[in-house]
């Protein structure tokens, strides 16, 4: 696996080389990419091609509905189906891991000035994406992108913490 500097600063992760590799995710750009365990998670991305840019449709939902997976013991790519409905802010969102649970925060949707403020969990145990707060203007952070997430530890409580970014307001 390699990447690659875009102009704007922006990583491309590229591709596993060597023999017995015959899987590899297409290039693209402001994803993010998680380990749990001895797996590397990659989702969603600029740049894909025949990626609609538009707010939802099935087509976006249907290149969405997969995760690609890194296993880091064999270098070997996978692409699984997922369940469930996936964010819409599909690159430039804040991605973490707690145990098994991959949380997704913001994103952009690839139309307007589209941004959202939704958080999402997917399970790398049964790859099923979950909505646990939508887009709203009403409550939560900003709507933003490039934006990064931690997690930290209070009193034994897990917190996800959104720095930064950039949004409408």
């Amino acid at each position: 696996m390699f990447y690659e500097t875009t102009p704007t600063g922006s990583v491309l992760l590229l591709m596993a080389s060597g023999p017995g590799k015959d899987y590899q995710p297409v290039k693209r750009e402001e994803h993010s990419t998680v380990r749990v365990g001895d797996y590397l998670y990659m989702w969603g991305g600029r740049d894909q091609p025949g990626l609609p840019t538009v707010h939802n449709n099935e087509k976006k939902k249907s290149m969405c509905s997969v995760m690609e997976v890194y296993h880091l013991v064999t270098g070997r790519w996978e692409q699984k189906p997922t369940t469930g409905n996936p964010p819409l802010g599909v690159w430039g969102y804040a991605a973490v891991a707690i145990g098994n649970e991959i949380f997704y925060f913001g994103g952009y949707c690839g139309h307007d000035q589209c941004h959202h403020n939704s958080l999402y969990s997917f399970s790398v145990d049964n790859f099923n994406w979950k909505e646990l707060s939508p887009t709203t203007s009403r409550h939560g952070p900003v709507m933003k992108y490039h934006c990064d997430m931690i997690v930290i530890k209070v009193n034994g409580e897990d917190y996800l913490v959104v720095i930064g970014g950039e949004g409408e307001e």
